[in-house]
């Protein structure tokens, strides 16, 4: 897992080359004007842009990936993001879905939580559990956000 901020020159430092790609390719948008929906970066690459309100972590389900590195990037608002550096014990997920590459679980083992504001990102690679769209101390935010499906082959 790797976290930034889009507004610091140093945003790419650490990171694999092209998720530093595809964050510099973000900064040459308006982010706020993005239409909700899928959006093709590259032929491998693409961003669904999403807008909804934060909710209690209880009512929600953590994810995995296997296929696809996942960059989570906030546009407006503020987000908690539960995530862990365990593997995941498989056993207590939903079966895979291969064809949207995701597997669900209700918790997290070992967790902790990220605070994500507008231009912050949070970059899960696959098998990283997260738990995006949670609730910020106990209040809900609306928010509007970008999540980078990147294939791992390009890693």
């Amino acid at each position: 897992m790797f976290i930034g901020d889009l507004t610091k020159q140093d945003y790419k430092l650490g990171l694999p080359a092209v998720i530093g790609e595809a964050l510099d390719y973000l900064q040459t948008i308006n982010l706020e004007e993005l239409t909700l929906g899928r959006h093709d970066i590259t032929e491998q690459i693409y961003m669904n842009v999403m807008e909804f309100d934060t909710s209690a972590a209880e009512s929600k389900q953590a994810e995995i990936h296997r296929q696809y590195v996942d960059v989570q990037v906030l546009i407006r608002g503020t987000e908690a993001i539960q995530c862990s550096p365990v593997y995941p014990n498989l056993s207590l997920y939903t079966e895979y879905n291969e064809q949207d590459d995701y597997q669900l679980t209700p918790d997290i083992d070992a967790k902790s939580e990220i605070i994500l504001q507008a231009k912050m990102f949070a970059v899960f690679l696959p098998y990283e559990p997260h738990k995006p769209g949670c609730l910020v101390g106990q209040q809900s935010h609306h928010i509007k956000k970008l999540v980078i499906k990147i294939p791992v082959s390009l890693l």
